[in-house]
């Protein structure tokens, strides 16, 4: 479905412009990534607000370098200018999630074996670091201090593995 825009020329005239939609935009960026340089790219997000600003999110199993973010946003930008599907002065931006995004998709937990989550899920909340991820399932390894939280006493380790479709929410937790 398309979508149109009026702009003021002015007081009395406006012409209309063709806004692209989030729909077209998976559709070139599936284009795009059916090339072999990009074909183990995976679209994470897309944020467009109106014909001003578009950012799209793309991660790997090994994560994405400057150069691939580069290729698909040349890409677009060419579509954007050659169909005019945006206003004049746009923002096209094309990064990795980062750090601050809670992660989406399966794929996208394996690089961050052994760092601390923040893990929302139906049956609550909890932080925990990331063992392994099998069949589906992520197994995180909680620590909780001893009785009487005593810093000086053992701290217990809690395996707790969960189904990846019951998590509500995740995100790395940084550490300096």
């Amino acid at each position: 479905m398309r979508r149109f825009r009026r702009e003021p020329v002015f007081p009395f005239f406006s012409y209309i412009i063709e806004m692209i939609t989030e729909q077209e935009v998976r559709q070139l960026v599936a284009e795009k990534f059916s090339e072999d340089n990009l074909s183990h790219c995976f679209l994470v997000d897309i944020e467009l607000k109106g014909a001003k600003t578009l950012r799209v999110f793309i991660d790997s199993k090994e994560g994405v370098s400057f150069g691939e973010c580069k290729k698909l946003s040349r890409f677009l930008e060419e579509k954007i200018e050659a169909g005019s599907l945006m206003d004049k002065n746009y923002l096209l931006e094309v990064s990795s999630p980062g750090v601050d995004r809670p992660l989406k998709f399966l794929e996208q937990y394996p690089k961050h074996k052994g760092r601390l989550f923040e893990i929302q899920t139906n049956e609550g909340n909890f932080t925990a670091a990331l063992m392994d991820v099998e069949n589906g399932s992520l197994i995180f390894e909680k620590k909780e201090l001893g009785k009487n939280n005593n810093k000086a006493k053992k701290a217990e380790k809690e395996i707790k593995e969960i189904n990846f479709e019951s998590i509500r929410s995740a995100k790395v937790l940084v550490s300096f």
